[in-house]
């Protein structure tokens, strides 16, 4: 416990709770008392997507093609493809006209005046504040930075609209729902 909660960055107590509410859940189970194993990657999964809540984004105005600004995030530490722009890059499902990725925080305003310039109204690029977990996990893939797969499907699924379509079909390439 003491471990998962020095990597969570809160009390063990809390880490008690949310690991007795998961066994609860069938999510995961002790073999042991100072063991966790995840029992239901699907379970999990379908969990976070049913708590996630996409954070604010900023839309960016630009004149540039999605390709450009593809290659302009690649070279940005910090910077992943997420939502319907990553799923495309896996799988060639369901072509998207917009490109959606994080960001750290403290590196938007400056990802915003390299690409082009914020706009109030929702643009066909669009960044995610990151926090740093969302990050974890970066795959690249013909050296454009992805989220994680897991991501990648927790985050279509809170978008809604085509986002659960996109997301199982992503979930059965990569096999994260298992048979």
């Amino acid at each position: 416990m003491s471990t998962l909660a020095s990597r969570a960055g809160c009390s063990r107590g809390y880490v008690s709770r949310v690991i007795g509410s998961l066994t609860s859940a069938g999510v995961v189970s002790r073999p042991y008392k100072n063991r966790v194993v995840l029992a239901s990657p699907a379970k999990l999964l379908t969990l976070w997507a049913s708590r996630r809540v996409l954070p604010p984004p900023t839309f960016i105005a630009t004149r540039r093609s999605l390709d450009e600004v593809e290659a302009a995030l690649a070279d940005i530490p910090g910077a992943a493809l997420t939502l319907f722009r990553a799923a495309w890059h896996r799988t060639k499902f369901m072509r998207t006209s917009t490109l959606e990725a994080y960001m750290l925080a403290p590196e938007i305003r400056s990802a915003v005046r390299r690409i082009g310039t914020a706009s109030p109204e929702p643009t066909s690029v669009v960044l995610y504040p990151a926090e740093g977990p969302e990050l974890e996990g970066i795959e690249r893939l013909a050296g454009l930075p992805l989220v994680s797969v897991p991501q990648n499907f927790v985050d279509l699924m809170a978008a809604g609209g085509q986002g659960p379509r996109v997301a199982f079909h992503l979930a059965r390439t990569y096999g994260l729902l298992g048979d």
